[in-house]
Parts: C-alpha cells; sequence; structure tokens
C-alpha cells in the first residue's frame, strides 16, 4: 500500500482515477469497514484505485484546541487495518487551519485535482468551513460521483468511535470487539517494572505505551498479547495495584505458558472480556490466591471459547 501525506500545495503524484472514502476513522469500527468494503468494490468493478483519505492531526487538535486526545487507534494502526482489507492508497490530509477554512468548491477542486473520480463517506460526513459541507454539497457537485452509506448500527444503535469509547472505559471491551469487528488492543513495548509478580510466581509484561491510547476501566481482563510473532492467552490488568499502592496506573500482562526476557521488545496487548474489578488485598497471599483463580477461571474460558483466539481478530 502506498501512503502519501496531501497538503494544499501537494501536486499530484498519480494519474490513476481514484475511488475513495474519507473520514477521520478512529477505531476502523465495523461501519467505518462497510465504506471500505464499499470502496474495494466499486474500484474493481471501475478499474479505479480503491484509497481512504483521513486527516492528520485529528480536526479536533485544530478546530478545537485539544491537546494530544486519546485515540482508539494510530494513523499507523488504520493504515495496516486499511492494507488487510484491500486499500492500495492512503491518503493523508496534512490538516491545518487553512485547509479547515477552505471553501466548500475549493475542497471539491482539492480531491479533483488528486483524481478523485468517485467519494464514498458517512451519511454524517461534514468537510469545509465551519464544516458547513456535508453529503447535500456533494451531492450538488458535478466533479466527481457521490456514494453515501447508511449508518451501521448494532441492536438498533448506531456503531460509533464514541460508543465504543463509552463501551472501553466502562470494561465492556468485549461488546467493543463486537462494534470494532476485532479486539480492542493497545501496542507499546515491555517496560520493566517493580518486578513484584516475577517475586510472586506470576511475571508480568509491563506495556509503556507508544502513543495516547484510550486505557480500559481499571480491572483484570481476559486477554490475548502479541509478543515475539506469537499470540499468548494472558491475564492483563490495568490498575494501581492498591495492595502495593501505585501512584500511576500500570498496564500489565501474566502471558500463560511463556518464560522468555521480552525487555523493550514490541508486544501488542488485546482485551478479550473483563473479568473482576481492582481490589485491595490484606496480604500478598490473598493476593497470590486471586491471581491464581483469576488465572484457571481466564484458562477455561479460552479453553470453553476456542474461537477467541482466531487470528481476524488480533489485528
Amino acid at each position: 500500500m502506498e501512503i502519501k501525506v496531501i497538503s494544499l500545495d501537494t501536486e499530484p503524484f498519480l494519474n490513476q482515477m481514484i475511488t475513495a472514502c474519507i473520514g477521520y476513522f478512529d477505531g476502523l469500527h465495523l461501519g467505518h469497514q462497510q465504506l471500505i468494503k464499499e470502496v474495494v468494490e466499486s474500484a474493481a468493478k471501475d478499474g479505479t484505485l480503491p484509497a481512504m483519505i483521513t486527516f492528520d492531526p485529528d480536526p479536533w487538535v485544530v478546530l478545537r484546541g485539544m491537546h494530544d486526545p486519546a485515540h482508539l487507534t494510530t494513523m499507523e494502526d488504520r493504515e495496516k487495518i486499511a492494507e488487510k482489507m484491500g486499500i492500495k492508497l492512503f491518503l493523508i490530509l496534512d490538516f491545518t487551519k487553512e485547509m479547515a477554512s477552505m471553501e466548500i468548491p475549493a475542497f471539491h477542486s482539492l480531491l479533483v485535482k488528486h483524481h478523485i473520480t468517485k467519494l464514498i463517506c458517512g451519511y454524517d460526513f461534514h468537510y469545509g468551513k465551519y464544516g458547513s459541507g456535508s453529503v447535500q454539497t456533494l451531492r450538488q457537485q458535478h466533479d466527481f460521483e457521490v456514494s453515501v452509506i447508511d449508518p451501521i448500527t448494532y441492536e438498533g444503535v448506531r456503531i460509533s468511535s464514541t460508543l465504543i469509547e463509552q463501551l472501553i472505559m466502562e470494561g465492556n471491551v468485549y461488546k467493543a470487539s463486537v462494534l470494532l469487528g476485532r479486539y480492542y488492543f493497545l501496542r507499546g513495548i515491555v517496560a520493566r517494572g517493580y518486578r513484584r509478580g516475577t517475586t510472586m510466581h506470576f511475571p508480568t509484561a509491563n506495556l509503556a505505551l507508544n502513543a495516547n491510547y484510550l486505557i480500559p476501566k481499571n480491572g483484570v481482563y481476559a486477554g490475548l498479547v502479541l509478543a515475539e510473532d506469537t499470540i499468548y492467552e494472558a491475564m492483563i490488568n490495568v490498575g494501581n495495584n492498591p495492595t502495593f499502592g501505585n501512584d500511576n496506573v500500570t498496564i500489565e500482562a501474566n502471558l500463560f505458558d511463556f518464560h522468555e526476557m521480552i525487555y523493550d521488545q514490541p508486544v501488542t496487548f488485546y482485551f478479550v472480556q473483563f473479568i473482576r474489578e481492582e481490589k485491595r488485598f490484606e496480604s500478598q497471599q490473598d493476593l497470590i490466591w486471586q491471581l491464581k483463580n483469576d488465572q484457571e477461571h481466564i484458562h477455561c474460558l479460552f479453553l470453553k471459547h476456542p474461537n477467541w483466539k482466531e487470528d481476524s481478530l488480533c489485528v
């Protein structure tokens, strides 16, 4: 997949006609994925290049002055998922104040300049100065074809990044995974921790995040960890370790049947199901007893649900 950044003065770099979807796509959930499917299918029919157009930085950073907001995915995550779904060209609009202030016709001209012949978007897509552009203004222009996708719902509720964020913050990662079409994940490297888990015979990999991901609710989760190109069942803990009184939130995983040293190595933590709230124990021995029970419970869940380790759920 080719990745290009487009600013207002970027010259066209391809002669091939392009079919593209457009949006910020945080999460790349099932609703977003429907746009991608439409792009790939439409491009295959008319011989155009299937592409995805997004924005960087987050439009809320430019429009509302937000500083480093938490996200469900990084740009790199989105690129990887889009490529897996068949996107061949990933276009990143350099979203400056000047681009945000573009009049509607100027934004249309920018797309035409870069050979967009068909644009596929969600029903609520807005663009241009003060968000004055909409699917109605897109349909009124005649420079390129427009296709609008109706909202995708689950149990009668529209799937959205906001809804998924709420579920994750509530600890309902299983339902979030249904709406995402994959497990919610955090990527980073293994950092050195307090090594308390090792002394209790529950060694953990402590995650140092490589981006400002949205952190799930504190608690214990059944999860999976990608380490050294292999997926391992795991017990993941998010929280302050109240038994030991940590000040900062830590994210650590006890990988089942894994005994390697992987400090500074890249890992991905996948959150499968919430197990229990984090709690303070009166003694270290009480904590060890609970961890043994948690580990056995999670192991039984994976035996009961062998489909939980499907590759399609671990992007």
